[in-house]
């Protein structure tokens, strides 16, 4: 039997109450009662924030939250950790620094290993950094600003759970959409999506992505643009981009990231783990 891919990807900042819609939605998908995993180690206080999601899922009715602590890559080779993986429902990575996490998770045993999990079916959600980290191509950092530079993004290799498509978080808030444009710029043929805070992406199988939450969420797509200045501009000048195209998708609205256009809510049926991409009606 042929699994799909499962990811809840959150903008950052989310209600963070057991009955709050994103984290309910991500338990949902997660099937009754689930066994939850929560892995912390992009922020400074790693235990502090893994014990808070531990119990908003409790609250929220998971049967069991087990808190993986990423402190560095010896964390990543734990046989240990690794089973955790093998009766969990859901995996949920928290926010902080992206570079951090990958670099502590990234080619490890663990790391492989769920991945392997993912594509066999384990809902995969994640908040802030956690969200930005499952991209091939990841945005390492960079600054919001008022025109696309070079200066403005830095980017790195994420855990390429997903395929073709860049993720940016606490997009609207912290002015990232240049920053995002920039990456697009030197990357053309990627989708890049940009989550406001409170806000969550529901993707299947690499296909069929929902909005959900309180904002919105920006698509950019440069495969068919005319030109981009990237390689020719110095880090300080404003960069040239023609013909990019820019979607902006609020709740219940979503995106085909296969044939790279928007889906009407109206038209736009969703399902539960169990069901098929083929009951999708677009």
């Amino acid at each position: 039997m042929k699994h799909q891919k499962n990811l809840f990807l959150i903008g950052g900042n989310e209600d963070r109450k057991p009955k709050g819609e994103l984290l309910s939605q991500f338990l949902s998908l997660c099937g009754l009662s689930p066994n939850i995993v929560v892995i912390s180690g992009a922020s400074a206080f790693p235990e502090q924030v893994a014990n808070n999601y531990r119990d908003i899922f409790l609250k929220g009715g998971a049967s069991k939250v087990d808190c993986i602590l990423f402190q560095d890559r010896r964390d990543g080779i734990h046989k240990k950790n690794r089973g955790l993986l093998d009766t969990a429902d859901g995996v949920f990575i928290t926010g902080g620094n992206q570079v951090k996490l990958v670099g502590t998770m990234g080619g490890t045993p663990f790391q492989k290993y769920l991945v392997e999990k993912i594509e066999n079916g384990l809902v995969y959600g994640g908040t802030s950094a956690g969200a930005s980290i499952v991209s091939r191509i990841m945005i390492a950092g960079g600054r919001g600003s008022f025109n696309p530079r070079k200066n403005t993004i830095k980017i790195s290799s994420g855990l390429g759970i997903l395929d073709g498509v860049i993720i940016d978080q606490h997009f609207r808030e912290r002015n990232r959409l240049y920053r995002m444009a920039s990456a697009v710029s030197s990357n053309p043929g990627e989708l890049a999506v940009g989550i406001d805070e409170n806000t969550a992406i529901h993707i299947i199988d690499d296909h069929i992505c929902r909005v959900y939450g309180s904002n919105s969420v920006t698509v950019l797509d440069g495969e068919e643009m005319s030109f981009t200045g990237f390689s020719n501009s110095s880090g300080s000048d404003p960069i040239t981009m023609c013909g990019m195209k820019f979607h902006v998708l609020t709740k219940g609205f979503g995106y085909d990231l296969a044939k790279r256009e928007p889906i009407k809510s109206d038209k736009l049926q969703f399902f539960n783990k169990k069901q098929n991409l083929s009951e999708v009606v677009l």
